[in-house]
């Protein structure tokens, strides 16, 4: 019985070949090593309809030169102690950058499935009926990781969410795919979900929204790793900092950032709603949106997903956030969400990054001059936000996808002359 890693029973296509039989006209075929290797290059013209039993015996490097003309490789399980196939799965997805199917067969164990999976396999050769349940079940209850290649290669997990989104074409992005990736990226490290993001979306359709903030060097510098050329979006409020705007130009430099775009209020709606530069103490609210909402809003309608460097530890809003949701029609990616303090702190350090000149004076997080304070040590992350207003979001995170371009009402009590 051929189980796939969706947890889904499915018909073999590929029809055993053995010994010197004739080969046939048509279909997907499957050879022993030896014979494959000795007519690789006369079935060259089947792909990708052939495929080869590849005995845990053999070094996997021997078929190096072939993957290409490969639409399966079967990798055996003799019996329970004999574990080497899952040293040539992992080689033949990460050092050789395999993408098509890998099949486990021979002693394929339920207790050893969800390793299966972690390794790279993607279909199962179940001799145990019985055993199929089982497997069906911990496809759906459990979620599969593994860690990021040391090289930056394709890891097993990525490429197992690349066959599952590109299965489901004619489907909006984000609807298509933010609960499925956020449980298959749930434990994955941030430079993994920034790759995953960029191998998803559509090409220039992704962007980073970045403050150049206290923290915001740590996932400029894994989105600089990943890619220097994506765009970052940064918001000039005209309330900024001279301090932040002098950190995001050493910053770009830093990095080698190409494709920083700053963007500002419309002159038009500030000369109409703010005139007098008073709206934040008139009604916070409103501010933020004429100065964040509404223009990130604009700014991001080109796109079909974007990355924001929020983090769980903030609290409030920010503690239950998934790594990957749905935001409107498009994807929100928030590859930190599950990082420690010092985590960012260890990404500071061992990357050498330039602090906001600004964390030396005590600011933890930092927006707009008059409604950000430094905090005492404590106090948490965003305490000094609003100070005093009970707000712990300017609307960003959670006004976009409704976006009207209309302002909040100014609060009771307050003159919105």
């Amino acid at each position: 019985m051929l189980l796939t890693d969706s947890g889904e029973i499915a018909a073999d296509r590929f029809v055993p070949i053995s010994g010197d039989v004739a080969l046939p006209s048509e279909g997907a075929i499957l050879l022993d090593g030896a014979r494959y290797l000795a007519e690789a290059e006369s079935l060259a013209e089947r792909a990708p309809a052939v495929g080869v039993a590849w005995p845990n015996s053999r070094d996997v490097s021997l078929l190096a030169p072939h993957l290409g003309g490969l639409a399966l490789i079967a990798l055996d399980f003799p019996n329970f102690r004999d574990g080497r196939a899952y040293s040539q799965a992992r080689r033949l997805r990460e050092q050789f950058g395999y993408r098509g199917e890998l099949r486990a067969t021979g002693d394929v164990l339920r207790d050893q499935f969800l390793f299966m999976l972690r390794s790279g396999f993607d279909s199962f050769d179940v001799r145990k009926p019985g055993d199929a349940p089982f497997f069906m079940e911990a496809v759906r209850r459990y979620s599969v990781r593994y860690q990021s290649t040391s090289d930056g290669g394709i890891t097993a997990a990525g490429l197992r969410i690349e066959r599952r989104t590109t299965r489901m074409p004619g489907r909006p992005l984000a609807a298509l795919d933010a609960a499925t990736l956020d449980r298959q990226l749930a434990d994955a490290e941030p430079a993994e979900v920034v790759a995953q993001a960029l191998r998803l979306v559509p090409g220039g359709k992704l962007a980073i929204v970045s403050s150049f903030g206290i923290e915001s060097a740590a996932l400029l510098k894994i989105v600089a790793d990943v890619s220097r050329s994506l765009p970052v979006i940064f918001l000039d409020t005209e309330w900024l900092f001279d301090e932040t705007l002098a950190y995001r130009d050493a910053l770009i430099a830093h990095l080698g950032l190409t494709d920083v775009r700053t963007i500002r209020p419309s002159p038009a709606a500030a000369n109409r709603e703010d005139p007098d530069f008073d709206l934040w103490a008139r009604n916070p609210e409103g501010c933020c949106h004429l100065r964040k909402v509404a223009p990130l809003a604009e700014a991001l309608a080109p796109f079909k997903a974007w990355i924001s460097g929020r983090k769980r530890f903030h609290g409030g809003q920010r503690a239950l956030m998934p790594v990957v949701e749905s935001d409107g029609d498009r994807l929100k990616f928030n590859p930190l969400a599950r990082v420690s303090p010092r985590a960012i702190a260890a990404i500071f350090r061992s990357a050498r990054l330039p602090k906001h000149p600004l964390a030396a004076r005590g600011f933890a997080s930092v927006g707009c001059i008059p409604c950000t304070t430094s905090v005492s040590e404590r106090e948490g992350v965003r305490a000094g936000r609003w100070r005093g207003t009970g707000r712990s979001e300017c609307g960003i995170h959670t006004e976009i996808p409704g976006h009207d371009g209309h302002l909040p009402p100014t609060p009771a009590g307050q003159s919105g002359a």
